[in-house]
């Protein structure tokens, strides 16, 4: 490795990048950053950890002479810091580089892949093995309730990680999991999402296969076998899998689920014996496919049962996954980082069985790659009437896509109210903000979905 002590990330407010550079500064480099925007949750910690920081891009930023460039996948040529990097030859690479050079090395890297549900079982599992004292190296895609942060760099043999599908960067079309030679795989579910990147389903079950094949025969895959996208992926694997879910076909099984004065508790059986019953914060059954592979992933590391009992039974999640943020006008506000369909169903099918005598009042950006443009037009309509009233905001970057390609507002907005719901749309956050203020009471609950900051939401209702 060269002999780095001056390292600047470009993006540095990503989250991934974020927890990174912490890391690193707390390790003894010299840090800096740069980014367009410094939102929450992850420029509040910037600014706690003392990082140093440039608003916005400029060649001058690059004055102070770092030995290394991190750039992030959301940095594209024509930005001026990526262009005097290569212009003047500095050392630079993709985040998943530095992580597989710096902190993953020889490590048992445990790599979380899937559509949904990375982070908090990503988190889930950082948490077990943190408490077991296994001193774990993590970097998850949000920030933990319970742990400090989400990037640690620990002494143990363990590197715990999202494996995200998107693009490593703009020099290296890959997927980022490509780069973090899983020794343990979990494959939770795999749908079509990143239409920016991706041709179809197909091209992602690709990647997938390839991404099962870097697996070693002494690791594991840890594969949802309810899932039959998921099953075609790891159909030739070199490696023993455990598969798990709820059919018959799964070699860990769940069974009795159950929700008791806000806990869910479920049994898991392995080849019909009895294995572990958690108890845990109530959730929907998505997360407890997410809880089960953490679970698996403990077990095959030997960790022990009442280490991962008491771990689950007092977790209280992740930020912006289901985050209860505050009231407004007596109704109770949760935030999630929800913008696939499948995602939003499930997050919306949660809040009807938490709150089943609440109207829901639901607030979506369309903010990803995908959800702005009308890949998914139908599956959202769908999605989102699962809610009593719905508000969309703006699309995101809507001057850079055509009419044939962009989310068709008013069709999204009909197909809504054919379901007999309220559907509204407003450009302006702060129009979001007192129509909101105008429908919450003691009998409603609001959940606000965005992957972004909804241009400031939060602040304009008072939280």
């Amino acid at each position: 490795m060269l002999n780095i002590k001056k390292i600047h990330f470009i993006g540095i407010c990503g989250t991934l990048m974020g927890n990174a550079a912490v890391s690193l500064k707390k390790a003894g480099f010299d840090v800096r950053g740069s980014d367009k925007a410094f939102y929450p949750p992850m420029g509040d910690m910037l600014k706690n950890e003392g990082m140093e920081t440039f608003d916005g891009f400029s060649e001058k930023n690059l004055d102070w002479g770092p030995d290394l460039v991190i750039i992030g996948n959301a940095i594209s040529r024509g930005n001026p810091e990526a262009e005097r990097t290569l212009n003047e030859r500095f050392n630079y690479m993709a985040l998943p580089e530095l992580l597989k050079y710096m902190f993953i090395k020889d490590k048992n890297s445990i790599v979380v892949s899937g559509t949904h549900g990375k982070t908090s079982t990503t988190s889930v599992i950082a948490k077990i093995f943190t408490d077991a004292g296994t001193d774990p190296t993590y970097l998850i895609g949000g920030i933990p309730v319970g742990l400090s942060s989400g990037f640690k760099n620990g002494e143990g043999d363990f590197f715990i990680i999202e494996g995200d599908e998107y693009d490593t960067a703009f020099f290296d079309k890959r997927p980022k999991f490509v780069h973090y030679r899983p020794h343990c795989l979990i494959i939770n579910n795999i749908e079509f999402d990143h239409g920016d990147i991706y041709r179809d389903i197909d091209h992602i079950k690709l990647e997938f296969t390839r991404l099962v094949n870097l697996v070693p025969r002494n690791g594991r895959i840890i594969a949802n076998y309810d899932e039959h996208n998921v099953i075609d992926v790891t159909s030739n694997a070199f490696t023993d899998i455990d598969s798990f879910g709820m059919s018959d076909k799964c070699k860990w099984k769940i069974k009795n689920i159950t929700h008791d004065a806000g806990k869910t508790s479920f049994d898991l059986y392995r080849e019909n014996e009895l294995i572990i019953s958690p108890v845990v914060k109530r959730c929907g059954k998505y997360q407890v496919y997410n809880i089960t592979a953490s679970i698996i992933a403990s077990l095959f590391y030997d960790l022990d049962k009442n280490t991962i009992l008491k771990t689950l039974e007092i977790f209280e999640g992740v930020k912006r996954r289901m985050e209860y943020r505050g009231t407004v006008n007596g109704a109770t506000l949760i935030e999630d980082f929800a913008h696939h369909p499948t995602a939003i169903k499930n997050v919306l099918t949660e809040m009807r069985e938490e709150f089943p005598d609440k109207k829901i009042i639901a607030a979506f950006e369309p903010r990803s790659n995908t959800t702005k443009l009308n890949t998914f037009q139908n599956e959202l309509g769908e999605a989102l009437s699962i809610a009593d009233t719905i508000i969309v905001g703006k699309i995101d970057r809507e001057h850079l896509l055509t009419v044939d390609e962009k989310l068709d507002m008013n069709k999204l907005l009909n197909d809504i109210k054919t379901h007999g719901k309220i559907a509204v749309h407003y450009n302006e956050s702060s129009e979001i903000a007192d129509y909101i203020k105008s429908i919450a009471d003691e009998d409603s609950v609001i959940i606000i979905m965005t992957n972004g900051s909804f241009d400031g939401l939060f602040g304009m209702l008072g939280l």
